[in-house]
């Protein structure tokens, strides 16, 4: 399968290329980013993608300056077909599924790359040998098969007392726990666990607040914890009815993604479940990578 990429196209005319490797690629001017573009228009973390096999599920952060636009109109998260381009401010970017073969020469102008003799006689051989296997040797492999193991809740009780004791701290804990939760819930899109820690700084906030005496500060916070979890709540449902739906199609690419978008969301609990899509994962790898040769 080839390797999806992001084409960058400057203002200046010059052109970046950065594969799309991992299942979750944030792009923004920090050094930090996957894609690091040192531009004005760009906020640290801007843009979070998701490759999948039908497209590139992209999310922009929250109260970023620069408007993000896709086919000229403004866009917040969604699935974006390959081949598409988001437009910030003046800089293209084009999601590549890996499937472009042309690249620039001295001068600037668009050619066809060469494969090298030795290089293809290589995957002659490779490939045969490949083929050879997967017709002499049936595959012992049992299909991926569903994950039998019943799912973990994503959170605990979330009507907990607050943790801090002293009376004279609950009124600065409650909004310490509130602007975590606030800067949490913000980071969400680029990493689901913020977002699960988010739910439970506002459940800690909303405890403080009742203790400090503060009962629509209370109330407030819990009502964000409530919303967020049901959201979240939801989105864990529909990615393990995806998978499921995947894997009973053998649309085995469609059900790594499920699996990877599903070890996100339980990282946090470990036990037979995770370990179950652990091995799964690892399944449909082998799967994909089989098919990825006979095909050739």
């Amino acid at each position: 399968m080839p390797t999806p990429q992001l084409d960058v196209y400057l203002p200046d005319g010059t052109e970046q290329n950065f594969p799309l490797t991992d299942e979750r690629v944030v792009v923004g001017n920090s050094t930090k980013c996957q894609v690091a573009l040192d531009r004005s228009e760009f906020a640290p973390e801007h843009l979070l993608l998701s490759p999948r096999p039908d497209g590139c599920w992209v999310a922009v952060a929250r109260g970023v300056a620069t408007p993000t636009l896709v086919d000229n109109m403004p866009f917040d998260r969604g699935l974006v077909p390959w081949g598409k381009s988001i437009q910030v401010g003046q800089v293209r970017m084009v999601l590549n599924d890996g499937t472009r073969t042309r690249t620039a020469n001295k001068d600037g102008e668009k050619k066809e790359e060469k494969v090298s003799p030795v290089i293809l006689g290589a995957a002659v051989v490779v490939m045969g040998l490949a083929a050879w296997t997967l017709l002499t040797e049936p595959s012992t492999l049992a299909p991926p098969s569903r994950v039998s193991t019943p799912p973990p809740a994503l959170f605990d009780d979330l009507n907990r007392p607050c943790p801090q004791g002293e009376a004279t701290l609950v009124a600065s804990t409650a909004e310490e726990s509130t602007r975590i939760a606030l800067s949490k819930a913000e980071r969400m899109p680029f990493r689901t666990q913020d977002g699960i820690e988010a739910v439970t700084y506002y459940a800690q906030a909303a405890a403080c607040f009742r203790a400090a005496g503060n009962a629509d500060a209370s109330t407030e916070a819990m009502r964000r914890a409530n919303t967020l979890r049901g959201r979240l709540e939801e989105e864990y449902t529909a990615h393990r009815f995806r998978l499921e739906r995947a894997l009973e199609q053998t649309r085995y690419e469609d059900a790594l993604y499920e699996v990877k978008m599903l070890t996100a969301l339980v990282s946090h609990r470990r036990g037979a479940y995770l370990t179950a899509l652990n091995a799964l994962e690892r399944q449909l790898t082998i799967r994909i990578d089989q098919a990825a040769a006979a095909n050739r």
